[in-house]
């Protein structure tokens, strides 16, 4: 029987994780952790700035076990994967912070990744100047939990286009009723980091919503913009309406949400009264919306109230103000810009 004897033995990476591998990758990440764990300001200062640089307290991310890959081929080998931001040249690193091509027998491969960050979805930050689409909410004077909805639209006046205004939903903008005009609204809302400094707008007006079933025909308020020069009339993801449509079956609809993004949508069901939508205060009901499916995933999910509906000419078609598991509930915009007495900028 042929036995290899060399350090390079053969780990196919279909096999069970030998202990051997497992025992290397704890002793390569030991020796090199241990120094990276000693992070000076130089290396905070180089990671928040995005600029690389071969010492192993900026540069390493981390290590496990993977497939060796050689010339950009996959080997079929198991091995030590060490993942860094960049993978420099061996000239540019100190012979002491080279890391070595195998480790108790065992090979390494290095591979440049970039910087590891959390991923946090955009539509949840904080956005200045504000678009429509992103995360608000009133602040903790107007209500004394934290919550949060989204933007729609920027709309404007009809009587004075110097008056712009945050489109939304009542139980967003108002707190189903329970909310008085001049109530600050912040952006990011307030489950997303908000604080009473991040005020972008005040309640202006709502349309006030009826419980017990009893028949409604929208749930949305405005809330007047503090600085319009602070303002993007466009919608995060989807770019400046172009206006508004009345939305028909079958069409084909986006969003952008503080929950779930940008989504794609189908309308399947129009001049539709919904009945018992749990609110706060009770069941409510809306009178001739329409049904939106989503394309991949569910359309929307809760956060995403305050939602414009788009349709592929860019024209706003309606505002999501609930939902199910597995459709979403909105409102044709154009009642509502005739009540509220105002329009879309485009």
């Amino acid at each position: 029987m042929k036995r290899d004897n060399g350090s390079h033995t053969k780990n196919p990476i279909y096999g069970k994780i030998r202990n051997e591998l497992i025992a290397a990758k704890t002793n390569l990440r030991d020796r090199l952790f241990r120094p990276a764990q000693r992070i000076t300001p130089q290396a905070l200062s180089l990671r928040k700035a995005k600029r690389f640089h071969p010492l192993p307290d900026v540069n390493l991310v981390g290590l496990g076990i993977g497939e060796k890959v050689t010339s950009n081929k996959r080997t079929g080998e198991m091995c030590v994967k060490v993942l860094v931001a960049k993978k420099f040249p061996k000239g540019k690193i100190k012979s002491a912070d080279l890391i070595p091509t195998e480790i108790d027998g065992i090979p390494t491969d290095i591979e440049g990744v970039g910087y590891p960050t959390k991923f946090a979805i955009s539509q949840q930050q904080r956005h200045r100047p504000v678009p429509g689409g992103v995360s608000i909410s009133l602040d903790l004077n107007a209500v004394d939990f934290r919550f949060a909805g989204t933007l729609g639209i920027v709309v404007v006046d009809k009587k004075d286009s110097q008056r712009l205004y945050a489109l939304s939903n009542n139980h967003v903008l108002a707190d189903e009723n329970r909310t008085k005009p001049g109530a600050g609204v912040v952006q990011p809302g307030t489950l997303d980091g908000g604080k009473n400094s991040d005020q972008i707008a005040r309640l202006s007006r709502f349309v006030p919503l009826k419980f017990g079933n009893r028949r409604n025909w929208m749930d949305a308020a405005i809330a007047e913009f503090d600085r319009p020069i602070d303002v993007d009339r466009s919608i995060l993801e989807i770019g400046t309406p172009s206006g508004a449509a009345k939305p028909s079956l079958g069409l084909s609809v986006r969003k952008s949400g503080r929950t779930t993004g940008l989504t794609e949508g189908i309308v399947r069901v129009v001049n539709f009264d919904v009945f018992d939508v749990e609110y706060d205060q009770g069941s409510v009901r809306v009178d001739d919306v329409i049904v939106i499916e989503g394309i991949d995933d569910s359309f929307s999910k809760p956060g995403d109230s305050g939602s414009a509906i788009v349709d592929p000419k860019g024209r706003v078609v309606a505002l999501l103000f609930a939902g199910s598991e597995k459709v979403t509930f909105a409102i044709p915009i154009q009642r509502i810009l005739r009540h509220l007495g105002v329009r879309i900028t485009t």
